[in-house]
């Protein structure tokens, strides 16, 4: 059975490009990163660059929530890529983007200079805050930040469970360090922030942030949990987290609150250990590689002794 990425690029890319655009195209690259839709870096034979995102017909609600979205964070001062065009092939829909200039920071992160890192972080955690000024309304359905960290917990106690993979007791202990400051997480205002923006899903060029993709979620509760989140997948690949220290820095945290970002840290290793072994959209990642799975353990006990200490 062939692979549905190469049957989204063999059938319909092409077509998208001539019927939307009007153009041929050249070349077509499947980007490496991503894990729930499939997205292409096209350029055409005038040499016009673009970027093709396609989904299915089960996640449409996440592209055209992205849509939603990009107007809103445009209006704050997001820098975002620009949409050519939004469809639908058969059962295929999709949005055609600007190719922004550079690369995703998770692949070059290993590359970067401290000067580089500390620069991008700066520029990042400018970002969220331009972020944090979207209108609390939109959170009026979404649950208390207490719920849904309950969420995260419940839907990765489910997934171990039935990978057995990892023991519950991994899932019992954060519970327990999470119940120990029931009333922060219950007292959390809904600030919007993107969850997954701290080293994914920004793009940079000459050391610089070009731009950010993906705004499919906008999440209302305690940003910290981005750099949490993010430094989750900094040990998880192995590399350091200088690029956490000087977000960090810039936004002055408190003591407390950096001990917030190692709760969150925790929350997500936790997370990880959920997906590790799922097959998503074919794309190769550090939360869903197995081999993960003994240095996801280390990590969670070095940060259950920290949170301890």
């Amino acid at each position: 059975m062939l692979d549905k990425a190469y049957l989204l690029q063999s059938q319909y890319v092409e077509t998208i490009i001539a019927d939307y655009l009007g153009k041929k195209t050249l070349t077509i690259d499947r980007f490496s990163v991503g894990l729930s839709h499939y997205v292409f870096d096209v350029v055409t034979n005038d040499e016009f660059t673009c970027v093709v995102r396609i989904t299915t017909l089960e996640r449409k609600d996440e592209l055209e929530a992205g849509l939603h979205w990009q107007q809103k964070l445009e209006k704050v001062g997001v820098p975002l890529p620009t949409i050519y065009q939004v469809g639908q092939v058969e059962d295929y829909p999709f949005v055609i983007y600007e190719r922004l200039p550079g690369d995703d920071l998770e692949e070059i992160y290993p590359t970067l200079s401290a000067k580089a890192k500390k620069n991008i972080a700066q520029s990042v955690a400018e970002i969220q805050q331009k972020i944090h000024e979207l209108d609390p309304s939109e959170f009026t359905n979404s649950p208390k930040w207490s719920e849904v960290l309950q969420i995260i917990l419940g839907r990765s106690e489910r997934e171990i469970l039935k990978t057995g993979l990892f023991e519950r007791y991994y899932v019992d202990s954060v519970r327990a360090e999470i119940g120990k400051y029931k009333d922060y997480f219950e007292e959390v205002k809904p600030v919007a922030f993107l969850y997954d923006l701290n080293i994914r899903n920004v793009i940079v060029h000459n050391e610089r942030v070009s731009g950010i993709i993906d705004v499919d979620e906008v999440w209302y509760g305690d940003p910290l949990l981005a750099i949490g989140r993010g430094k989750t997948l900094l040990l998880t690949m192995r590399q350091d987290t200088d690029y956490i220290e000087y977000w960090s820095k810039y936004l002055e945290l408190s003591e407390f609150q950096m001990k917030m970002v190692d709760m969150y840290t925790l929350l997500y290793c936790v997370r990880f250990m959920g997906t590790l072994g799922q097959k998503l959209n074919g794309n190769s990642s550090v939360q869903t590689d197995i081999s993960n799975a003994q240095h996801l353990e280390t990590m969670t006990t070095d940060l259950l002794k920290q949170q301890a200490g």
